[in-house]
């Protein structure tokens, strides 16, 4: 069974990870800096967490791409590409990474306590279920945390 961010422990085992990251840590790919991780993380979750629910189907696309992320593919690969939208290089500065390190930790701390089904669209997949959600967000801050060798 694949691990969800829904899950208190972890939740719990990723902020244990979160707390050895500081604003000098480099990253082992990509260009981001620890700060401008935790910006995109930050920004992508506060939209996960009040987006509303989708009305749209999958085309047959993103049927695919969600068909092997969910049942081949066990973590993000290296190098994908977000929306622009969270694109941050260049735009954090390491000054704010207490600020945003906090902010990361609170709303990471929010999605076991959820109690309504986030069931938006995906820009990539199209619409998820609450589990697939949990799941989604769990390999994201995982794949980030990886990035940064925590």
């Amino acid at each position: 069974m694949s691990k969800t961010i829904l899950s208190s422990q972890a939740v719990n085992e990723l902020l244990a990870r979160t707390e050895k990251l500081n604003p000098d840590t480099k990253a082992n790919w990509g260009l981001m800096t620890a700060t401008e991780m935790l910006v995109h993380c930050n920004l992508a979750h506060q939209g996960i967490l009040k987006a509303p629910k989708s009305d749209k189907s999958a085309t047959f696309r993103q049927l695919m791409f969600k068909f092997v992320f969910f049942n081949i593919r066990s973590e993000f690969p290296k190098l994908a590409k977000g929306p622009k939208r969270f694109q941050t290089a260049g735009n954090a500065p390491d000054a704010s990474f207490e600020e945003e390190k906090s902010k990361f930790i609170n709303i990471l701390s929010k999605y076991p306590q959820i109690d309504y089904a986030l069931e938006a669209s995906h820009p990539v997949f199209g619409p998820l279920t609450h589990q697939q959600w949990g799941i989604f967000v769990w390999r994201h801050v995982d794949h980030h945390l990886r990035q940064f060798g925590v």
